[in-house]
């Protein structure tokens, strides 16, 4: 019964016209999920502890873990933000809890990921513990607590607004599932 309006099946009825059988076929999902990763603390996981700290201190590796926040700002609200970031990077990075390093906010000049948002904030962790001081010092009442707060206040929170969230570990320290 391929798109036939309602009106013209009942005219087809009356008429005594043969229907054509529905017809059921089988659906082939298809689920794309991708590997997972779980995580991994390469400071006790990975091989080569004094490379490790090496490429840490040197910056080769970003982090243990690193986060990237995606998000949109209004349109009307980026050269506040802009005034915001050069008022207060620096003070972001120094009172930034031990073991975790702000690596700044960046404009998005070109992308392949829809909805994601023109803006990202970086966070490097040295170590999977550094990730739960960062959830708690978020909470804590103190100038990063106060500072994180303000940063996330220019995000856009309209619904359907841009956003996203990206985890990332260096791959000499990643067990791959899937």
């Amino acid at each position: 019964m391929a798109n036939i309006e309602s009106s013209g099946l009942a005219a087809s009825l009356i008429a005594g016209e043969t229907l054509v059988s529905p017809t059921v076929a089988a659906i082939e999902p298809e689920v794309r999920s991708g590997g997972f990763f779980p995580f991994c603390d390469l400071l006790k996981h990975g091989e080569g502890k004094q490379e490790i700290e090496s490429l840490l201190n040197d910056s080769v590796l970003l982090g243990a873990l690193v986060i990237e926040w995606g998000y949109d700002v209004p349109f009307n609200k980026h050269d506040e933000f802009r005034k915001w970031l050069i008022a207060n990077e620096q003070k972001l990075d120094h009172v930034t809890p031990e073991g975790i390093t702000y690596r700044g906010t960046y404009a998005v000049s070109s992308t392949s990921e829809k909805g994601s948002g023109l803006y990202r904030t970086i966070w490097a962790f040295r170590t999977l513990a550094a990730l739960q001081t960062f959830n708690d010092a978020m909470h804590a009442g103190s100038d990063f607590a106060r500072l994180i707060h303000d940063l996330s206040s220019y995000r856009d929170r309209e619904r359907g607004a841009a956003n996203s969230q990206q985890i990332y570990q260096p791959v000499r320290c990643a067990d791959r599932l899937g």
